[in-house]
């Protein structure tokens, strides 16, 4: 850990700062209290994180420098009853840090006017956008047509499409196959794709995927530093090898605290050339 601590800082692709509106979304709710054999995947081993339970930008800030965190990507959401972020907050906070941090601006396709908005936030310096779609309360699919203005403004614009895509979203395991990843990185090959949760549990599928889509980057994120996870290892070794240039890291914050993502990311059996790529380069 000395040793690539002298090598590389770390950019965070994914990550919700305890900041006004962001508080209000699904991913701040503390999971009522179970017994241990009914506690969630995500919710067992978890540490506490003080800048969420303070919900301190202070404390956060802290945290982004204790973990070598050098940027983070602020991920927009707007998803109905899972919440939504202002993005006019997110901006405040790129100017009240400068440097510090890269805008996603949320955007949900049913509503009114997002093609302007996406026009706005980029115009403010946003360098993409946060979608959620299988969290709406009227579902979609990854490639439904009626995304199809937001991509294309998206490939127009040279933003960056950040498409969440697992079996966490959606009523069946359909809304989180690899093949709507595919069709939509084939409609658009000038658009750059990121899949936060890299459309666990389809993770051959996936890999085999981001293989023939070269506009698309996986980002496994707690699905590899929670470990356990089946079929992780397999992320592990395409960033090791064939697919290096194309695995983001990010914590997901507050799904884990910044250092305990980092380290649980760091101790999985990444090559150090693959860690410098999935945390830093890529």
């Amino acid at each position: 850990d000395t040793v690539l601590k002298e090598i590389f800082m770390i950019v965070d692709f994914r990550t919700r700062p305890p900041y006004k509106t962001e508080l209000n979304t699904v991913i701040f709710q503390d999971a009522p209290e179970c017994a241990p054999e009914d506690m969630s995947i995500f919710d067992i081993g978890k540490e506490p994180i003080p800048s969420k339970e303070q919900t301190s930008m202070e404390l956060f800030m802290r945290e982004l420098d204790e973990s070598e965190t050098e940027q983070a990507v602020i991920m927009g959401r707007k998803a109905d009853d899972n919440g939504e972020a202002d993005n006019d907050e997110t901006c405040e906070l790129m100017r009240m840090y400068p440097g510090r941090f890269i805008g996603f601006a949320g955007v949900n396709p049913l509503q009114a006017g997002q093609v302007e908005e996406m026009e706005r936030c980029a115009a403010m310096g946003f360098r993409g956008i946060g979608l959620d779609v299988a969290w709406l309360r009227k579902q979609l699919m990854i490639d439904d047509r009626i995304l199809d203005p937001i991509y294309e403004k998206c490939q127009q614009l040279g933003l960056i499409a950040s498409i969440t895509c697992s079996f966490m979203l959606g009523d069946d395991f359909s809304f989180s196959h690899p093949d709507l990843i595919w069709h939509v990185a084939a409609r658009y090959p000038k658009l750059k794709i990121v899949v936060p949760h890299a459309c666990w549990p389809h993770v051959n599928y996936a890999l085999a995927m981001a293989i023939r889509c070269p506009n698309v980057y996986l980002m496994p994120d707690c699905y590899v530093y929670i470990h356990g996870f089946p079929m992780s290892e397999e992320y592990v070794n395409a960033a090791n090898g064939w697919l290096k240039h194309r695995i983001l890291y990010c914590s997901t914050y507050p799904v884990r605290s910044l250092r305990q993502a980092r380290e649980g990311w760091m101790t999985r059996n990444f090559t150090r050339d693959a860690l410098e790529h999935t945390m830093y380069l890529n």
